[in-house]
């Protein structure tokens, strides 16, 4: 049995894997951080590829002053717009620059709206014949600014945030966006692009490690509850700090529960419902994707419940009210699919970041299980992190975010167990 040789199943590359992480640091010495031996003609062409406002005509559009937020000519392509939109929202990001900076924040709100706008097909046909006098029609509302997705998680839930960076990388929307989907870059290199960053990623979550490996249990523990609340306080922080600590939980529960270990820890099933007892999760594989489906049906009935009292407002104020709910749970959905997205990413890259780290042929078996514990003990931290008062989310949208989440996360790791059991039994 492969596993009992220390190898881990790789399911994007479809083979069993041994790793030598001192090997794979030495063989990262040469390569650029940035990864621009790959990623850089794409990064290129799309620089030159991308016209500034006044370039092009703007005859054929009634308004541009989403395209001038956006710093884009009116005939940009989707790609380069998404493009435009990651690297403004990077510069004017709550967390890069002072907070007393009102230029800036009112320029990320800005940007945040032209994209809500420009990215969406339909809405942006609309605008570019009527400008924005044209979007009430649509119940958008965002030119009045009264119901759009907060700037902030608009961000954290399409690339993350730069606070991150030690624990995710470059999420694989941002790389995208970066590239501008980029033809130049094919499944190949992307592949390696990510293999490169899971290998980053495994070095510093075994330096992370060290500490508690060296038995300073104390001080890991304070350094790793240091850390939660550091990267909590980013902006949307808290969402992507407990779902970093469920991943590195279940991986550390996988691990110490394997056959060659002898510790016998719960199954995924039992540490689900030990850790989110509401969503009472079966070992079959069509559970998590059941609860997704469940999540959906549950954004719908919001969605219905808001549209009837909608329909029951009896004044012109209590309609307006209820209209700008309708709004809110729309945008709470459009932010559940993006999140959803993420989350398989951050998922699928912490998961192989921890087969890494738990079966490193560079240190003794000791060495990986006590690495195991660690982990364990440290995604425990990171889900106990508290989450910031001020919010300004609904409390139905934020828990919908977290099933969400949730069920994506266990989909995403059966997955790749189901595919390991399977390649063990050939």
């Amino acid at each position: 049995m492969e596993p009992t040789r220390g190898k881990w199943w790789n399911d994007a590359e479809g083979k069993w894997i041994l790793t030598n992480l001192e090997a794979e640091q030495k063989s990262l010495l040469d390569i650029p951080e940035d990864d621009d031996d790959i990623l850089g003609d794409a990064k290129k062409d799309a620089d030159d590829g991308t016209k500034p406002p006044g370039t092009v005509t703007a005859s054929k559009v009634a308004d541009t002053a989403y395209y001038d937020a956006l710093e884009i000519a009116p005939d940009a392509e989707p790609s380069k717009i998404k493009r435009q939109y990651y690297l403004l929202a990077r510069k004017y990001h709550p967390d890069r620059v002072e907070k007393d900076d009102k230029k800036a924040a009112d320029k990320f709100k800005d940007i945040a709206e032209a994209y809500q706008v420009l990215s969406d097909a339909e809405l942006r046909a609309k605008y570019d014949v009527d400008g924005k006098d044209g979007l009430s029609a649509d119940k958008t509302d965002v030119a009045g600014g009264q119901t759009r997705a907060d700037p902030a998680i608009l961000f954290a839930f399409l690339f993350g945030s730069d606070k991150f960076g030690d624990y995710l990388g470059r999420l694989a929307m941002a790389t995208s966006a970066l590239i501008a989907d980029s033809s130049l870059v094919g499944q190949k290199e992307a592949r390696i692009v990510q293999q490169r960053r899971v290998t980053r990623l495994a070095i510093k979550l075994a330096e992370r490690l060290k500490g508690w490996t060296e038995e300073d249990f104390d001080g890991a523990k304070a350094i790793w509850q240091s850390a939660a609340t550091h990267l909590s306080e980013a902006s949307y922080g808290a969402e992507l700090v407990h779902l970093i600590g469920k991943v590195y939980s279940l991986s550390a529960h996988q691990f110490l529960g394997a056959t060659d270990s002898g510790v016998g820890m719960p199954s995924i099933a039992k540490w689900a419902k030990g850790h989110y007892a509401k969503m009472e999760q079966s070992s079959d594989t069509s559970k998590a994707k059941r609860d997704g489906l469940m999540a959906g049906m549950k954004m719908m009935t919001m969605q219905q419940k808001a549209a009837n009292e909608l329909a029951e407002a009896k004044t012109e104020e209590e309609r307006k009210e209820k209209e700008a709910a309708v709004e809110q749970v729309q945008v709470s959905g459009m932010l559940s699919v993006m999140w959803t997205t993420t989350v398989v990413d951050i998922t699928t890259t912490l998961h192989e970041v921890a087969q890494i780290v738990l079966h490193d042929q560079s240190v003794d078996k000791d060495t990986r299980k006590r690495r195991a514990y660690g982990l364990k003990h440290l995604g425990e931290i990171f889900m106990a992190c508290s989450t910031p008062t001020e919010s300004s989310q609904p409390e139905d949208a934020k828990k919908l975010y977290e099933e969400a989440a949730f069920a994506a996360m266990l989909e995403t790791i059966k997955r790749k167990e189901e595919a390991a059991q399977a390649a063990n039994a050939n």
